[in-house]
């Protein structure tokens, strides 16, 4: 069953457009699922991850389509790690 998903409108580098237009072309896959693999790629590193841990957390559960959170539930869980991020930073 395939994910539902939801347009939305971003602004990119030119040559990241072409690159991500190349890339899907030469992989067979469409333009948005090499921007959704990057995005997810990128959540997950460990030098980003490492500070939103309840996040990736999140995005693993949602994934897995094992829980269902809202687009405000999902944010505001997002904006308490970012705003903790935010304090550690400030007090490390």
């Amino acid at each position: 069953m395939a994910k539902a998903r939801r347009k939305t409108t971003v602004y990119l580098d030119a040559d990241l457009i072409t690159a991500t237009k190349v890339l899907a072309a030469s992989t067979g896959r469409r333009d948005y699922e090499v921007i959704e693999a990057a995005l997810r790629s990128y959540m997950r590193h460990p030098d980003v991850a490492e500070h939103r841990r309840s996040l990736g957390q999140l995005l693993d559960r949602v994934s897995a389509g094992t829980q269902h959170t809202t687009d405000d539930e999902a944010l505001a869980e997002a904006y308490e790690e970012l705003k903790e991020h935010r304090t550690s930073r400030r007090s490390g």
